[in-house]
């Protein structure tokens, strides 16, 4: 009888273009995008695009937040002077954090990979760090389009004056009120549709391109998702 041997990713054209292509699989497609993991290059298309949406959607938002930012009232027995030094340095903050989007997208996937590299280590899972690069970079082109729709939200709110605003509802806390508790509402909207969405296509792009089970590939994503969701809530107390 004969031996059956794991199908190895199919070769496809190593270009920039193929990746340009390709790593809009990572969408919707996740065999297809496993072809692209265990690339050289791969990573560079999506975060030149991340960056160039994280750029234009910080310059969108510089005004907004500066608004927020002046109209804020300062928490009781602030000291004056220091708070409104305080907000300025904040403005500042927000009108040059745009530009150092690239920075903070390779950050963030760089995290992510070494996240899950030391996760795939303890689970005896044989991935390189790169392929991992590789692969956190596609996925978080679905976090982008989380972004876009905070900002198309935001730019079609109008008038936005408080810091809470600054995050939209994208998921279960859209039915939650003003008034509630905002360690429960992050907590809710961190299980947002695109956070899901995320969820997904990770567990099942690491099982076609690692050859595991999706059990243990939800195994390998888990701290990773507890870690979003931590930093959620760590968010939330600088949030008024």
């Amino acid at each position: 009888m004969e031996a059956m041997v794991p199908e190895l990713p199919d070769q496809h054209s190593d270009s920039f273009l193929s990746y340009v292509t390709g790593m809009f699989n990572f969408l919707i497609d996740p065999k297809a995008a496993a072809r692209y993991v265990h690339s050289k290059w791969f990573w560079v298309a999506p975060v030149i695009l991340m960056s160039i949406i994280g750029l234009a959607a910080g310059i969108i938002m510089q005004p907004i937040v500066r608004h927020v930012l002046e109209v804020t009232p300062p928490p009781p027995n602030a000291n004056p002077e220091q708070y409104q030094r305080s907000m300025a340095i904040g403005i500042k903050i927000a009108q040059f954090g745009a530009y150092l989007a690239p920075v903070g997208v390779i950050v963030t996937v760089a995290i992510d990979a070494l996240v899950l590299f030391a996760t795939c280590s303890v689970m005896s899972v044989k991935a390189s760090f790169r392929a991992l690069f590789n692969l956190a970079a596609g996925t978080a082109l679905i976090t982008t389009l989380a972004s876009l729709a905070s900002v198309a939200v935001l730019m079609g709110k109008g008038e936005v004056s408080t810091q809470a605003e600054l995050r939209p509802p994208l998921g279960l806390d859209i039915f939650m009120p003003e008034t509630a508790n905002k360690y429960l509402v992050a907590f809710l909207g961190y299980f947002s549709i695109f956070e899901l969405w995320w969820i997904v296509m990770t567990v099942l792009v690491i099982s076609a391109a690692f050859k595991v089970d999706k059990a243990k590939a939800v195994m390998i994503v888990t701290p990773l998702v507890l870690l979003g969701l931590l930093a959620r809530l760590g968010g939330a107390i600088f949030q008024r």
